[in-house]
Parts: structure tokens; C-alpha cells; sequence
């Protein structure tokens, strides 16, 4: 008889949930947030044009998308630890070499080439499938609290690279942005990261060894060669594929795309910028409650009724959008639309993290990273298009709201493992 493991007080994946949430903050916040503080400085002095700056913003989301079914294959093959080192290691020599660009092309090669990489490694990705290892009974809590990791990375670190840059130089902050990357995250991948919980003698979610070892079973996968082998052919026509990722990448788009609109929308219904850069603070403050919460909902529901309900929230939010007159009954529709928002990620991960071997969970979830980050790198300046033909956002609400209505309908076709 297989001796009993003896379990710590805390179990060590709640810990990991803190480190999963640390490297996302630094994987997104570095990226995604940091980009448009970073870029007012950087083309100040090289002069380029609004069109030219956002091809970075653009180019990096784009090859992240094309980059993730790769890097999942990778993650089902290797050591998580050690491909969460190599892209925080080209991530923070990216913006080391960006220092020394004499133009703005340059900048933009390092964020392509570099800071992509690194985005896509650091980012739900890596941790959901670490996540996944570590948690079967509580998944989606587990996912939903490390989700809040790309919102924090947007608060905290706009600020502190502001201040950077007024106080010094942009080549100097994205010096110390680099090395801190560079130092940062390897030392907290090295410490604290494990693949498995039988590497330190546990099992998933804390169980006791009668109820643990079920639980390791359904999350034990080889380091070396996937023990299911399917192709991403097949993984790409899979029914319960399709619906989903149809689903994640719409909200993906709906979200992305109205995020860098609040502000507009705001000024459109009489209120200043300065009042509709609130709005965005509030979205993201809904987005930190919602994520947990609706990631612990994912556990409780099945898949089919947990997609049911995010797009619910969108749909109500997009029917506050559209009837909103005035800044006050924006409001409620921004506190509604940054709870659905902030429920995407949590979702996305658990929901494929259960209909999937988890043999074949890093390459799913990157195949489905490489449509939903090429269809959101296409949200803004969409939606900025459907402006300019009709002169407001109300076309625009309509639409997005008849189609999540669709793709709700269509959860119908989602079926059970082993049954497509």
C-alpha cells in the first residue's frame, strides 16, 4: 500500500496562484498596458506617425496569435519552468536592446521580435496549463484569481514607468524594465515553480491520498511526448474547438474593442476625457471582482451554462450601451461591462481545461490563443471604422449584441468528452 503524503497547512497551489498572478502581471502589464506609456515618449523623439505607432500594438498581438500554438506544444513537451524562463530571458533583452534603436522601426522589431515572445509566455498560456496540474475540484477559482494578474500588471506599472520617464529618459527605463525582467521572473520561476504536485509529494487541490491519486491521474502529463497524440488539424475542426473559441475570441474583440472606446463613448454622451478615463479605471475595478468569482462559477456549472452566462453579461452590457443618453447611465453599463470582461480569461482557460485530455491541453490552448489574439489585434480599429461610416456607436452595440445572442445559441452544439 502506497504510503500517505502529508499535507501542509496551506497547500502549496495556492501559492502558485500567487506566482502565476505575479509573472502575468509583468507578462501583460510590461506589454499590453505599458505600451501606450512607453510609445508617447519613444515617438516624441523620433516623430513618427499615430498610424506607424500603433503597427506595434497591432504587430505584437498579431504574433502572439501566431506564436501560441507553438509555444503550447512546447508547454505539453517541456518543462513549464524552464519555457517561462527563456521568455522572460528574450523579454527583458528585448527591451534592453530597445534602448539602443536609432529609429522608430527599430522599437517596433523589438516589440515583434522580443517583447511578443515574451508576452506569449508570460501570460495565461504558461500558467493556465501550470494551473491546471495543480487544481481539478477548484480550477476555475484557481485560474479566475491568477486571471487578475493582467489587470493588476495594468495598475501598477503605467504609473511607476511614467514616473521614469519624466524623471529620466525612455532609454533608460526600458533599460531597468529589462534587467528587472531579466532578474525578476527566473528567480520566481526557480523558486517557487513546479510542474506537478508529486514533486513535492502532494497531490491536486490538497486531497487527502484516497481522493488525491483519481485527481493526479486526470492531470499527470509526460514531459516528453504527449501520451495522446492528436493533431492541430484535428484540434482545429473539433466541434467543441470551434464553439468555443467562436465564443472567447467574439468577447475577446468585444471587449478589446470598446475598452479603447470607452473614453470616446464617454465624450460622445457630453462628458470630458478626463471623466471617461474614470470609466476605465471602474471597468477594470469590476474586471478584479469578476474574475474570481465567475472562475469559481466555471467548477460549479458545466461548460455549456458557464459560456451561457458570459455572454449574458455582454449582452446586458451591450443593451446599457446602447441605451445610455448620459454619463450617468454609462455608468452602470461600464461596471457591467468590465464584470463580463474580466470573466473572459478564467473562463476561456477552465472551459477548455475540461472538455480536453490534458495530454493536449498546451497545444489546445495555444491553438486557440493564436485566433483569439489575431482576431483582437483587429477590435479597435474596427469598431473606430463602423464610427467613422455611421457617425456613433449605436450600429456598432447592435451588432455586437446580435451576434453574442447567436454564439449563445450555439453553445447547443458543445458536447461532453467523448462524444464528438
Amino acid at each position: 500500500m502506497s504510503e500517505e503524503r502529508a499535507q501542509p497547512r496551506i497547500f502549496y497551489g495556492w501559492w502558485l496562484i500567487l506566482v502565476c498572478l505575479l509573472i502575468q502581471a509583468v507578462g501583460f502589464g510590461t506589454s499590453l498596458y505599458l505600451y501606450s506609456v512607453l510609445i508617447g515618449s519613444i515617438g516624441a523623439e523620433f516623430t513618427a506617425s499615430r498610424f506607424v505607432l500603433m503597427m506595434g500594438v497591432s504587430g505584437m498581438l498579431l504574433l502572439v496569435g501566431l506564436m501560441s500554438p507553438k509555444i503550447g506544444i512546447l508547454l505539453d513537451r517541456h518543462p513549464i519552468h524552464k519555457v517561462l524562463t527563456i521568455g522572460a530571458i528574450v523579454m527583458g533583452s528585448g527591451f534592453v536592446l530597445m534602448s539602443f534603436s536609432s529609429n522608430i522601426y527599430h522599437v517596433l522589431i523589438c516589440y515583434a521580435l522580443f517583447i511578443s515572445l515574451g508576452m506569449a509566455v508570460l501570460s495565461p498560456l504558461s500558467c493556465s496549463l501550470l494551473l491546471s496540474r495543480w487544481f481539478v475540484r477548484h480550477r476555475g477559482l484557481a485560474l479566475g484569481i491568477s486571471a487578475l494578474g493582467t489587470q493588476l500588471g495594468g495598475v501598477v506599472f503605467p504609473p511607476i514607468v511614467g514616473y521614469f520617464n519624466a524623471a529620466y529618459d525612455w532609454r533608460v527605463t526600458v533599460v531597468g524594465l529589462g534587467i528587472f525582467i531579466l532578474l525578476f521572473i527566473p528567480l520566481l520561476v526557480k523558486l517557487f515553480v513546479c510542474d506537478f504536485p508529486e514533486e513535492k509529494n502532494l497531490y491536486p487541490d490538497g486531497l487527502s491520498q484516497d481522493a488525491g491519486i483519481d485527481a493526479l491521474a486526470a492531470v499527470k502529463t509526460p514531459t516528453s511526448k504527449p501520451s495522446v497524440d492528436v493533431s492541430m488539424r484535428k484540434i482545429f475542426t473539433s466541434a467543441n474547438f470551434v464553439i468555443v473559441v467562436a465564443i472567447v475570441a467574439f468577447m475577446s474583440i468585444t471587449y478589446s474593442g470598446i475598452l479603447a472606446n470607452v473614453s470616446l463613448i464617454a465624450v460622445n454622451n457630453g462628458a470630458t476625457l478626463a471623466r471617461g478615463a474614470f470609466l476605465v479605471s471602474l471597468l477594470s475595478l469590476a474586471g478584479i471582482i469578476s474574475s474570481p468569482v465567475l472562475g469559481r462559477l466555471s467548477d460549479v456549472l458545466s461548460v455549456r451554462q458557464t459560456l451561457v452566462v458570459l455572454c449574458a453579461s455582454a449582452v446586458l452590457a451591450l443593451l446599457l450601451f446602447a441605451m445610455a443618453t448620459d454619463y450617468t447611465m454609462l455608468i452602470p453599463a461600464v461596471i457591467c461591462f468590465g464584470f463580463f470582461g474580466g470573466a473572459v480569461v478564467p473562463i476561456w482557460s477552465a472551459s477548455l481545461s475540461r472538455l480536453y485530455d490534458s495530454a493536449i491541453y498546451g497545444r489546445v490552448l495555444g491553438a486557440s490563443s493564436a485566433i483569439v489574439y489575431s482576431l483582437a489585434a483587429l477590435a479597435a480599429p474596427t469598431i473606430g471604422f463602423l464610427y467613422d461610416i455611421t457617425g456613433g456607436y449605436q450600429i456598432t452595440f447592435l451588432i455586437l449584441l446580435g451576434v453574442t445572442v447567436l454564439l449563445a445559441l450555439a453553445t447547443t452544439g458543445i458536447r461532453q468528452p467523448g462524444q464528438e
